[in-house]
């Protein structure tokens, strides 16, 4: 039994000790970890590539800009921006990518997207999409945009799959583009080594006095 003269601790500060030493074990733990920890350089560089890219400033002017607004560098990123939104909203099957910063975009899909099965006849519920391109080829804003669609022909997948001709069908696809309004010389198609049932849309830019690119893609391609 205590004497009248010594302190009694009362149990609320005997809770709070029991935390704060808790606290204190935690936090010689953590250090323990941190200090036997070995540093991961490519896992640094991710982190920070990914803060970068989502916190990046746009370039000065590029906020809320359309198409056809601003200099020929905007131009053209305005332009791909609203391209690559398209097929991603229009194409269940599609992956969207930019091989070059602003001037090159990519958008790849199935056959079966664009065509009836084993067919060269274009779905109907694409031909909007494919207006809507049409519309934004040609020259603007001293920027020129342009089209390869390149069909590939290789291996087929296993399956009961029907392929339709691909010569056939990218011909279709440049076909329905100039009659929709895309210029000529805007459009290319042709067919490349590569997986059957696959296609891919490449979409490039190229400013005032560059020449005409040929052949992004890697495959054959000719005006339709």
């Amino acid at each position: 039994m205590a004497s009248p003269g010594t302190p009694v601790a009362s149990s609320g500060n005997a809770t709070i000790l029991v935390y704060l030493s808790l606290f204190l074990l935690l936090l010689v733990f953590f250090i323990m970890l941190v200090a036997h920890s070995t540093p991961r350089d490519y896992r640094v560089r991710a982190v920070l590539d990914s803060v970068n890219h989502s916190f990046a400033k746009p370039p000065p002017g590029a906020t809320d800009l359309s198409p056809g607004q601003g200099t020929p560098a905007l131009v053209a990123l305005a332009g791909l921006k609203q391209l690559g939104e398209l097929f991603e909203t229009e194409l269940a099957i599609v992956k969207v990518e930019k091989s070059l910063p602003g001037r090159v975009l990519v958008a790849a899909t199935d056959t079966d997207e664009l065509f009836e099965e084993g067919t060269s006849l274009i779905r109907r519920e694409r031909v909007g999409l494919l207006s809507r391109v049409a519309r934004e080829l040609g020259a603007r804003g001293g920027a020129r945009f342009e089209v390869d669609f390149l069909i590939a022909v290789g291996s087929e997948p296993a399956g009961k799959r029907r392929f339709g001709d691909p010569v056939a069908q990218a011909a279709a696809i440049g076909r329905a583009l100039v009659t929709n309004g895309a210029p000529t010389e805007a459009v290319s198609v042709g067919i490349e080594p590569g997986e059957a049932g696959s296609a891919r849309f490449l979409f490039s830019v190229r400013m005032a006095g560059e020449p005409r690119r040929t052949g992004i893609g890697g495959g054959r391609a000719t005006p339709p």
